[in-house]
């Protein structure tokens, strides 16, 4: 049984018609049940006419009348002769060579766009489902904050600018339950890109609760893991390297509050 490779370079014989008879037949047979052969045929014979007519006309050798008149004059065999005289006719061979490269060259094109516009649509759903998992995530941070500012045992703390930045402030949203914080920034000035804004709390020594950017002066941070409310002392923010430092490198504070 021949292989679907088998028959697409039928197929693309017969579009120059230089399959066999009995070629022709197994391809047709195969393409009435197999859709991708069926395509390929298709494919292949728009192909050439495409093709055909950019073809400059040339005219043939001398001899390829006598070969046809006399494949006409055979009363059996007219596949075996028909064939016999391709082969021994370079024009013939040179003329379908090339017609079959061409053709399959353009069906490998079309593999190739439709392989990188299959390749185009996965990255457009990966795209689509991180922005998925991005709103998911902001989803469930606003339901956290909406949780904390609505619940009845929330305590609020006010922070206020320190000399770094005297107009900036933030307002805490503390639920002890939980031992989670919401925390509101504005007025902050916008941070350079080498540096981060790093929020403390303060027990017995300081203690990170998170880094963050100030984008317009506003910013919001969630705090998960406190410690009890009695171990906090005070809250505080300064600005450190890029990504935060395990204690602060300076006390200029930008915002600062007590429990």
């Amino acid at each position: 049984m021949m292989t679907h490779e088998e028959f697409d370079s039928i197929a693309a014989l017969d579009a120059v018609g230089a399959a066999t008879a009995e070629e022709a037949r197994s391809l047709d047979a195969h393409a009435a049940g197999c859709a991708d052969c069926r395509r390929a045929r298709d494919e292949y014979a728009e192909a050439a006419s495409l093709l055909a007519r950019d073809l400059t006309p040339v005219a043939p050798p001398n001899d390829v009348r006598d070969h046809v008149i006399a494949s006409l004059d055979e009363d059996a065999g007219g596949d075996v002769i028909d064939m016999e005289s391709r082969r021994m006719n370079p024009w013939w061979l040179a003329t379908a060579a090339t017609l079959f490269l061409a053709l399959w060259g353009w069906r490998e094109v079309g593999i190739r766009v439709a392989r990188e516009h299959v390749k185009n649509q996965q990255a457009e759903i990966k795209m689509l489902n991180d922005e998925n998992a991005t709103l998911q995530q902001q989803k469930e941070k606003l339901s956290l904050e909406m949780q904390a500012l609505g619940s009845s045992g929330t305590k609020t703390i006010a922070l206020s600018g320190q000399q770094a930045a005297p107009t900036a402030s933030a307002r805490v949203f503390l639920v002890p339950d939980h031992r989670r914080a919401i925390v509101f920034f504005s007025n902050l000035p916008e941070n350079p890109k080498d540096k981060s804004y790093q929020l403390w709390i303060i027990t017995s020594k300081p203690q990170s609760a998170g880094v963050f950017d100030a984008s317009h002066g506003s910013a919001t941070i969630t705090i998960e893991n406190l410690p009890v409310e009695t171990e906090i002392k005070a809250l505080a923010v300064t600005l450190e390297p890029r990504g935060g430092v395990e204690q602060p490198t300076n006390t200029n504070f930008f915002v600062m509050g007590k429990t």
